[in-house]
């Protein structure tokens, strides 16, 4: 995913940045400009920093309560 103000620029990365993934990685992932564009990587961070603190804020302080 290709995120941040590199997503402006995403139809002049995405060949040259899959040819040399693909020398690199046994595995051919696609890469392709993210939906989110510019808000791709507070949106990410925001995610989780929730998924972080859901177990502890809401599981772990509502288990003694069951």
């Amino acid at each position: 995913m290709i995120t941040g103000h590199t997503w402006a620029a995403a139809d002049l990365l995405l060949e040259p940045l899959e040819q040399a993934l693909h020398k690199l990685a046994p595995m051919r992932p696609t890469l392709a400009p993210s939906l989110l564009g510019e808000e791709a990587v507070l949106l990410g961070a925001v995610s989780t920093a929730l998924e972080t603190a859901r177990p502890e804020v809401f599981e772990r302080r509502t288990a003694g309560l069951r």
